[in-house]
């Protein structure tokens, strides 16, 4: 158990562009002997130079580069996972800065809790611009920035372990658990969010028991432009689309409109109609969480026609 081996992997599609130079920096720092752990970048399809840059890290990093040309960071994760030998993966993303003590944190933690299974570390805002104004204190930091801003280990329930900070034994993915390829990123494209949390309810619905480890500690990089009401309202959107993958019990029971519950309906219809009322109103808690509910339901309704269309009355 000592000699734990660590699989770190992640997917980029065009990170050259953004903040992945910064990510790779911190992994070189990282106190974990580079003979105690791989790191498995799988370049998704990119167009900017990713692929070179991964390349250039090849003698400062236990780096294997695979190239996934098909769109989707789901399918781009799968391909890495046959490729991992670690006793723990640890999943990550391309616009993280790791603390020089990430790697060495995590394997002290599942050497110090063998009967958990999963992990989730620490992940806390790397703001490009520090936000002003009072809808910071508003919004729903874990659904749209992955932030898991816990300071205290111990065991946590499993629907709370998200995000590029997650840590699973691979003893527990074998060869057949792997990321549904119908949720998660896709450029350009409406997508269904929570492809991290999924694979994680599954693994709690076999046993697996989840663990919050506080010391393992990633920044996540938040850009100026996504520190705006309205992205984060509209961000909304996203997360209802996924929740009918995620949670297709969940959807309420009963007559179908249009492949819609009709009760899903009034509750879409409430929402609109409060935040129509509040739209031309000054800046409020009650009018932010109207009009991002209004985009919620707007998702959550396709995403029932999308993942959901046989939930019908039971």
């Amino acid at each position: 158990m000592s000699d734990l081996f660590v699989s770190v992997l992640f997917a980029s599609y065009n990170g050259a562009s953004r903040r992945l130079r910064h990510m790779l920096d911190s992994l070189v720092r990282q106190e974990l002997p580079h003979d105690r752990w791989e790191l498995i970048a799988v370049d998704n399809n990119s167009n900017d130079g990713t692929f070179d840059l991964l390349k250039s890290y090849s003698e400062t990093l236990p780096i294997t580069i695979l190239q996934q040309r098909k769109p989707g960071k789901s399918g781009a994760l799968n391909l890495g996972l046959d490729r991992v030998k670690g006793d723990l993966v640890v999943f990550t993303d391309d616009d993280i800065r790791a603390e020089p003590n990430w790697l060495k944190a995590i394997v002290d933690c599942a050497i110090a809790h063998p009967a958990y299974g999963v992990f989730g570390g620490r992940i806390v805002p790397d703001w490009e611009k520090e936000p002003k104004g009072r809808f910071i204190d508003w919004i729903p930091m874990g659904s749209t920035f992955a932030i898991v801003d816990e300071t205290q280990s111990g065991p946590c329930d499993p629907t709370k372990v998200w995000g590029p900070n997650t840590i699973i034994r691979r003893d527990l993915l074998g060869t057949s658990v792997r990321y549904r390829e119908d949720i998660g990123p896709l450029p350009g494209k409406m997508f269904a969010m929570g492809e991290d949390a999924e694979i994680i309810i599954r693994l709690a619905a076999n046993g697996a028991k989840s663990y919050r480890c506080a010391e393992a500690v990633v920044h996540h990089w938040i850009p100026a432009s996504s520190v705006t009401e309205d992205w984060v309202q509209k961000r909304g959107e996203r997360l209802g689309y996924g929740m009918p993958a995620l949670f297709p019990d969940e959807v309420p029971e009963g007559m179908r409109l249009s492949g819609v519950p009709l009760q899903t309906w009034v509750e879409s219809a409430q929402w609109a109609c409060r935040a129509a009322t509040l739209y031309l109103l000054p800046q409020s808690k009650k009018r932010f969480w109207a009009i991002w509910k209004y985009y919620y339901m707007r998702g959550y309704r396709a995403g029932i026609r999308r993942y959901a269309p046989q939930t019908l009355a039971r």
